[in-house]
């Protein structure tokens, strides 16, 4: 008989086997279930791993459990991206002249690392809302990077460090999963398979990485050059440990690692650890969780093995149909997930749904090869259990290979659980309304004032900040208004990015760029305008929910709204439904912005417009949501005047809702 780790491989090196293998992800489900005594009846006293053997299901064994160290002393080094867990193949050891303070404890850890050019400091650790979320990855409150004099110290630090081979226990952690799945062994900072993917993930804040990607050439490649030397010892030693795979890169998606940068910083990585690795008879899986739409060619090239996690739509704008017609007919890749986690959320899909879905995916992965069923990226802590043993026995059942194309009847994806209220051809065919005049045509300006405020749009859209106060002053010398140079120069620039983002054309870099030149020029400018009419549309309070402590979606919409001229209001992220209250009460904003990625979170926005109407405030401020987990048919259900998918999304939104309480 095939045993669950025989299958997995097997089916990651291209064969038909006799079943589609089914791995679900169920540790923070587990962890969160656990913890607020929410487990099954039946589970009551077991392991997740109990839990899932008990089902038949194969053990997922990717993620490394953070939560999980022999000693505290394993864990001290995870906000610089080393720890020394079973996942983990390598030692490592610092140089002698790094002093490492260290202050804390588990849940909150600061350590400072003084080296003879300078010192750097980190703050990590985990808040109760993470533990009630079931997350494991630790959060990072202060980064090593503030500044561009963090680099050099980081370059010392990680350009004299020496690894060495340590497998014992990772083999005694393999031999106890046995045949029941497959142990993975992993990358540095919480899996980054690149130098720059490296600091992007762990050393520097993820808005601030952007900009300082633009403006520290040097500096960052003085410590790309130094962690280069880490990789280059990292590398053999993972190459000939006893584990079968490697997690090689995880968290890679269009927007985030946009395919500009994947192609550049990325995948001369990957390629290179490809090549080692199979060489050695190894398998590479990466982490592809999020939205891949524009890096759907670069991952079927990638040189790894298998793509994990992967979350099609409706979470995500690519079908399943689509994902494997890409990657797994052509024998490219093998895909590895395929369920997104909001179809196991009762508040997100109904049960007609869910099945719908279930088979939809048989038609669309016939003839099965290639393709390994879990969940994408993981089971959420408030998923309806028996959706997960209801895949299992389906999977059972439909998922004997090869499956017969023609064998269930096909789901059009338009009748799944929609991303958004309005498809693309929809949202191109939408005018922007609240744009004043002045930005629409090109009025009675002198040629000299038109010239100049081209000049400053132009210098808008480069991003280039040093160059905007200086343009913004000649400006107001020659008599532009301060009306025309900030809706002709800088708004319209900024619609210009806003709809180059939409389109993809342009990435995160650019839209934060073009952000920071148009902030340093309106301080120039605001003293002017505070004296007239400064053609606001309209304020925005904006703020990730309780318990959710990622802001890159969140300060993207932020950055957009002020770019085409919304008041914005950030209250920040794990924002308490009190704070968004009393705040609302005291600011009075048009429209209030909620923001969760966390599928633990999503309740959090139904207390908030609860807690708005009893405030009496609710007929007076709009109330928009976003993030990954959430979706159109939820902000129904909830109470919200709308949903936007991504940050232009929120800001045609926005616009709408404003313009229609004004009709």
């Amino acid at each position: 008989m095939t045993t669950h780790r025989e299958r997995i491989l097997d089916v990651i090196r291209g064969e038909m086997v006799d079943t589609i293998p089914y791995v679900p992800r169920i540790d923070l489900w587990y962890n969160a279930n656990r913890r607020r005594g929410t487990l099954p009846e039946n589970h009551r006293n077991r392991t997740a791993d109990e839990i899932a053997l008990s089902h038949g299901w194969a053990l997922h064994k990717i993620v490394p459990e953070f939560l999980e160290p022999d000693r505290i002393e394993d864990i001290i080094h995870r906000g610089i991206g080393l720890v020394k867990l079973k996942e983990y193949t390598y030692a490592f050891e610092f140089s002698s002249d790094v002093e490492i303070e260290v202050d804390g404890d588990f849940d909150r850890m600061r350590v400072a690392y003084h080296t003879p050019v300078g010192s750097v400091s980190v703050i990590h650790g985990y808040t109760e809302e993470m533990k009630d979320a079931g997350v494991s990855a630790p959060w990072i409150q202060k980064h090593a990077i503030q500044g561009p004099e963090d680099y050099r110290v980081l370059a010392h630090i990680f350009g004299s460090m020496t690894f060495r081979a340590d497998y014992d226990r990772f083999r005694k952690w393999e031999a106890e999963i046995g045949d029941n799945g497959l142990a993975l062994e992993s990358t540095p900072a919480l899996n980054a398979g690149s130098p720059m993917h490296f600091i992007q993930k762990v050393l520097v804040d993820a808005t601030s990485f952007f900009l300082h990607y633009h403006d520290y050439k040097l500096e960052m490649g003085e410590l790309v050059e130094a962690l280069a030397h880490c990789y280059d010892q990292i590398l053999p030693i993972l190459a000939d440990s006893p584990a079968t795979a490697v997690y090689w890169d995880a968290n890679v998606d269009s927007m985030i690692t946009y395919p500009a940068y994947m192609e550049k910083d990325l995948l001369p990585w990957w390629h290179k650890a490809a090549d080692l690795f199979h060489a050695r008879g190894k398998l590479m899986l990466v982490h592809p969780d999020g939205e891949n739409r524009l890096l759907m060619d670069l991952l079927a090239d990638c040189g790894a093995d298998v793509c994990e996690a992967v979350t099609p739509s409706p979470m995500t704008k690519v079908a399943i149909d689509e994902y494997y017609d890409s990657w797994c007919r052509n024998g490219k890749l093998t895909m590895w997930g395929g369920i997104p986690e909001s179809l196991l959320l009762e508040k997100s899909a109904t049960n007609d749904e869910f099945e719908s879905y279930l088979d939809h995916l048989f038609r669309a992965v016939a003839p099965g090869s290639r393709f390994i069923a879990g969940i994408g990226d993981t089971t959420p802590p408030d998923a309806v259990f028996d959706r997960l043993v209801r895949l299992g026995e389906r999977l059972e059942k439909e998922g004997r290979l090869p499956l017969q194309a023609g064998g269930v009847i096909f789901v059009d994806p338009e009748q799944l659980p929609s991303r958004s209220a309005g498809g693309p051809d929809e949202l191109a065919e939408q005018v922007s309304p609240g744009l004043p005049a002045a930005m629409s045509g090109p009025g009675e300006l002198p040629d000299e004032q038109l010239r100049i405020l081209s000049v400053i749009k132009e210098t808008v859209l480069q991003g280039d900040n040093r160059a905007i106060r200086n343009q913004v002053r000649d400006a107001l010398d020659s008599g532009c208004s301060p009306q025309d140079i900030l809706n002709r120069g800088m708004l319209s620039a900024m619609e210009i990015i806003g709809g180059r983002f939409k389109d993809g054309t342009v990435f995160i870099p650019e839209v934060l760029l073009s952000a920071r030149a148009m902030n340093d020029a309106l301080t120039v400018l605001e003293p002017f305008l505070a004296e007239g009419d400064s053609g606001g549309k309209g304020s925005v309070m904006i703020g990730t929910v309780r318990g959710d402590l990622h802001d890159i979606g969140k300060n993207l919409v932020s950055t957009m709204l002020k770019g085409v001229g919304f008041e914005v209001i950030d209250l920040g992220i794990n924002v308490k439904t009190e704070e968004f209250i009393a705040q609302a009460v005291a600011r009075k904003p048009d429209i209030l912005a909620l923001s969760a990625l966390l599928t633990t979170t999503m309740p959090q926005m139904k207390y908030i417009i609860d807690e708005l109407e009893a405030a009496g405030l609710r007929s007076e401020v709009l109330v928009i949501i976003g993030g990954a987990p959430v979706n159109d048919r939820f902000a129904q259900d909830i109470g919200a005047d709308g949903y936007a998918s991504d940050a232009g999304e929120a800001v045609d939104l926005a616009r709408r809702l404003l313009a229609g309480r004004n009709t």
